[in-house]
């Protein structure tokens, strides 16, 4: 019996595995990125487009649906994101803001995520 063979099989084994791993590294990672880029996004629309539709604690629909288009076409933040669908409703007192995007990543590896939704809302408190 021979011990002679090479260890080709072996190292082209832990190659491929470094690079799946690499590559499932940076999957979650521009995962993670594309969400919390999205949620921000929609965070800071709801606040901003809340914060200038509020009249005596009510925000008006239809000035809070222009306001948060106004800032997602306009922000810094959003220049990444593809938006695909932008909703915004008003519930009493409460603006909400539902924002469904695909983010664009900053890697250059020209890979866009699916397709994430985030929700926010905000809520005037009247402070005596």
């Amino acid at each position: 019996m021979s011990d002679r063979g090479s260890i080709a099989p072996l190292v082209a084994t832990y190659l491929a595995l470094i690079l799946l791993s690499s590559l499932g590294l940076l999957s979650v990672a521009t995962a993670m990125l594309a969400s919390h880029r999205i949620q921000g996004v929609a965070d800071f629309a709801v606040l901003y487009g809340h914060d200038r539709s509020v009249i005596a604690g009510i925000p008006k629909a239809e000035r809070l649906r222009q306001q948060v288009s106004f800032f997602v076409e306009s922000a810094e933040s959003a220049k990444e994101l593809e938006i695909l669908n932008l909703q915004t409703w008003v519930q009493g007192g409460v603006s909400n803001v539902r924002l469904c995007a695909r983010y664009q990543d900053s890697f250059g590896l020209n890979l866009s995520s699916m397709t994430i939704c985030r929700q926010a809302s905000a809520k005037s408190f009247l402070v005596l």
